[in-house]
């Protein structure tokens, strides 16, 4: 019997582009798995918070799905593409890019290639790609609507340009698709829990060159959801991550292929920061329906690097003159009054539980004023940067996690805002000064924080500054 095969012909294949993973299914339907675009993402599930103005963040993801090609029915032969054996394999590549343009929206780029693809089975009526390369440009916007006491909502929309000829689900149609998705994200400490929901417009239909050769059907628009959790192991840097993502359309594919055009698929994987710019993914994951592109095993891995570009103007320090009396910049905070020093307490920055990853993107904001005080104001002497935890865990182990947040935003400080380090001292308190009461999951949230106190020069009155290991032995 003649073997006829559709033919998937990549207009890039010179350029073989790598990728960080996405998903949600907003992207190509030759693709379930599509990484989201930031560390505050779960895996494919986008997080409502956005990354900070500023902030730069690319991503490289690899994953390997087995037997994801359809095979369609044909007369007098059992269709194998619901058998668990070895079919075929493909492994795709994705470069992502994301940018903060304020610190409540970020733009992204995605770049999906398939680099590698093998058939075992190839006697029976199939689909394969004749040549590898890059499958789409996936562009997306995300806004942060609200955030307010561990809940935060947002909204993201995405456009697909299709980069494969004669592309069974859309056609040679250059926009084939376009989503708009609600996303919601609430934080319980050592759990984070998003919530992605929306609709996407799916346009475009096979060629008739396509239609000659095998069965296929436009199957119109989706309705797409996906649901992951990102869980903290206690006394480690590691985070379990799970998700379920899927679509919804009416209408299938194809009549002669066992795949339903309605995709449900589950992963399972860790997150590892190496430090505060590079964290590592990996996992494993499976279809929960057998649907169009649809895996039945699937193993991922990939990498993000997110910095902070917002330029860096070194902090210029000239000799105080003598003032009459203490100079007290309004600022809007609490401000005592502790003699010698006038010190200001700046809004804190938060953290994730059992973390020095910082919480809040509202904490760079801090940091830019910090540095903006310290270049308005000379009679500043120094900035101590104090680090808190809550109550979970022992007294020592607290005391350390204290002290690790406060030399992260000192490095921040001093790498990203140009800060002095002679202006920089840090201490870490532990559990021991919390704002709120530890009693609830909320407030605990409030109390795994940084705060800064700002001491001013004050000619003529002599006085010892705090040192950490006074403080130290002090908050002991």
């Amino acid at each position: 019997m003649m073997k006829n095969q559709m033919r998937l012909v990549a207009w890039a294949a010179v350029c073989l582009m790598t990728t960080e993973a996405r998903a949600n299914i907003t992207g190509s339907d030759l693709q379930n798995f599509n990484a989201s675009y930031t560390p505050g993402d779960v895996v494919t599930v986008h997080s409502a918070r956005t990354m900070g103005s500023g902030r730069l963040s690319l991503g490289l993801f690899a994953n390997n799905a087995v037997n994801t090609l359809p095979y369609f029915n044909e007369e007098g032969r059992p269709n194998i593409d619901q058998k668990k054996s070895f079919n075929n394999s493909v492994t795709g590549l994705e470069l992502a890019v994301s940018y903060g343009i304020t610190s409540f929206w970020d733009i992204s780029l995605a770049l999906p290639s398939y680099v590698a693809q093998t058939v075992e089975n190839d006697d029976q009526l199939h689909g394969y790609f004749a040549r590898l390369g890059i499958t789409e440009l996936r562009l997306a916007t995300k806004f942060q609507l609200i955030d307010f006491d561990g809940f935060a909502l947002g909204l993201i929309g995405t456009a697909n340009h299709n980069r494969v000829q004669n592309n069974p689900y859309s056609g040679n149609l250059e926009w084939p698709a376009f989503a708009l998705e609600l996303l919601g994200t609430l934080d319980f400490g050592f759990l984070s829990w998003s919530t992605n929901m929306g609709y996407r417009w799916h346009h475009g239909e096979p060629t008739a060159e396509l239609l000659e050769v095998l069965p296929l059907q436009r199957f119109g628009d989706q309705w797409v959801a996906s649901t992951g959790v990102d869980v903290k192991l206690p006394s480690t840097k590691l985070t379990v991550q799970g998700e379920i993502y899927g679509s919804y359309a009416k209408e299938d594919f194809s009549s002669f292929s066992p795949r339903n055009s309605s995709v449900l698929e589950g992963l399972v994987g860790l997150k590892y920061p190496l430090n505060d710019d590079w964290t590592l993914y990996g996992g494993y994951g499976a279809e929960m329906r057998h649907a169009i592109s649809s895996a039945d095993h699937r193993i991922y891995a990939g990498v993000r690097w997110m910095t902070d570009l917002t330029p860096v103007k070194p902090v210029e320090v000239e000799p105080a003159p003598t003032p009459v009396a203490p100079i007290v910049p309004v600022m809007g905070p609490t401000i005592t009054q502790r003699a010698p020093d006038a010190i200001i307490e700046l809004d804190d920055i938060y953290f994730q539980f059992d973390s020095t990853e910082i919480r809040d993107p509202k904490g760079y904001e801090v940091m830019q004023k910090l540095k903006e005080l310290l270049q308005s104001n000379r009679t500043i002497d120094r900035v101590v940067v104090e680090g808190h935890a809550c109550s979970m865990g022992t007294d020592d182990y607290n005391f350390e996690l204290s002290d690790r947040r406060a030399d992260t935003i000192e490095r921040w400080l001093m790498r990203n805002y140009g800060v002095p380090p002679e202006k920089l001292l840090t201490v870490g308190w532990g559990e021991k000064r919390p704002k709120v009461s530890n009693a609830i999951e909320s407030s605990r949230m409030l109390n795994r924080r940084v705060t800064f106190k700002i001491y001013y020069e004050m000619p003529g009155i002599p006085r010892p500054l705090p040192t950490p290991t006074v403080q130290a032995e002090q908050a002991h």
